[in-house]
């Protein structure tokens, strides 16, 4: 696996770090090892459909960056993300982009 760093940050104030695989060949799931969220939220190998408006919020950030972010955040500390949530939320967003075509 081969991981970039990004960091999004949102217009809502809500931020996200994540660690993303890019050694993955599917070009609609964009699979990430960890993400951890400003709001405390920490969920662990992702698969999400790929969202323009999120990339255009989502910027490189280095490996230090990333884990000093880790670590300011996990002070604050950490509730596990429920990522069957999170895929409901995503495919509806999906299926309503679809229906709008």
């Amino acid at each position: 696996m081969k991981f970039i760093y990004l960091r999004t940050d949102f217009p809502s104030g809500l931020s996200h770090i994540l660690m993303r695989n890019i050694d993955s060949k599917n070009y609609e799931l964009r699979h990430y090892l960890l993400v951890l969220s400003n709001k405390g939220e920490l969920w662990v190998d992702v698969f999400w459909p790929y969202d323009q408006e999120c990339e255009m919020h989502t910027r490189l950030i280095s490996e230090s960056q990333f884990w000093h972010t880790f670590r300011e955040w996990r002070l604050q500390g950490l509730d596990l993300g429920d990522n069957e949530k999170v895929a409901q939320v995503l495919a509806r967003r999906q299926l309503h982009k679809r229906t709008k075509i």
